[in-house]
């Protein structure tokens, strides 16, 4: 059986919210990584591409029980971070969506020396104004990255600190199509925090592009999404 992910609640730093905290179980070392890939493969000649998947798998399997992976060779870690409010003395109704659970990526100390002495840097333009940031697009039903379907649920996922969508204040998404005009969704299922579920409108095909716009900061900014949907 599946272990679950642990969680207190605690206030805010502003203290006018409730919101998680991880609990985590220990930590799963390199050789306890091994093991377990050599448990689930069962193969005495694994593929590269198996190993890589299973791997995969296994720090997801594992950080969603509540698990820190420790840097294997000192190079990368892994763990589940945690996060939401909710309003002092609001029902709480915790889930993976108003938790904000993400997997953490971490440094082990090689690691981050071998990043610190590869690293070189390059100005290549700059923004004057913050923009609604992705992190990803992708299917609500099916999952797929960078795809849609018309009126099924389009899930946005942002990573601005000071995201606030909010349709009745101007808040919306729209898509180009391949002749670059604009339609806009037709509505938005579920908001909740830095996520946001549209509904790509009846009759939109082939490939198009997303637009966002939110509130930033308080203030309307736009970003288009960089990647085309198919």
């Amino acid at each position: 059986m599946s272990e679950s992910y642990q969680y207190i609640t605690r206030p805010t730093s502003v203290g006018d919210a409730t919101t998680t905290q991880a609990v985590y179980r220990g930590t799963k070392t390199k050789d306890d990584l091994v093991a377990e890939i050599t448990a689930r493969l069962a193969t005495p000649t694994p593929t590269i591409d198996a190993v890589l998947c299973c791997f995969s798998e296994i720090v997801i399997d594992w950080a969603t029980q509540g698990w820190k992976i420790a840097p294997c060779h000192d190079l990368i870690g892994y763990r589940l971070t945690t996060g939401g409010s909710t309003p002092t003395g609001a029902p709480e109704d915790w889930d993976f969506d108003s938790m904000n659970i993400d997997l953490n990526c971490h440094w082990g100390a090689a690691g981050e020396a071998r990043s610190r002495a590869l690293f070189t840097s390059e100005k290549v333009g700059e923004q004057s104004r913050s923009a609604p940031v992705f992190v990803e697009v992708y299917d609500s039903e099916t999952k797929e990255a960078n795809h849609y379907e018309a009126l099924k649920g389009l899930c946005m996922r942002f990573s601005n600190n000071k995201f606030d969508f909010n349709p009745t204040a101007a808040c919306k998404a729209r898509f180009r199509k391949a002749d670059g005009t604009f339609v806009d969704a037709a509505g938005y299922p579920f908001i909740k925090g830095k996520t946001v579920v549209c509904t790509p409108p009846s009759g939109l095909t082939g490939t198009v592009h997303v637009e966002v716009t939110a509130l930033i900061n308080g203030a309307l900014r736009t970003s288009e999404y960089p990647f085309p949907l198919t």
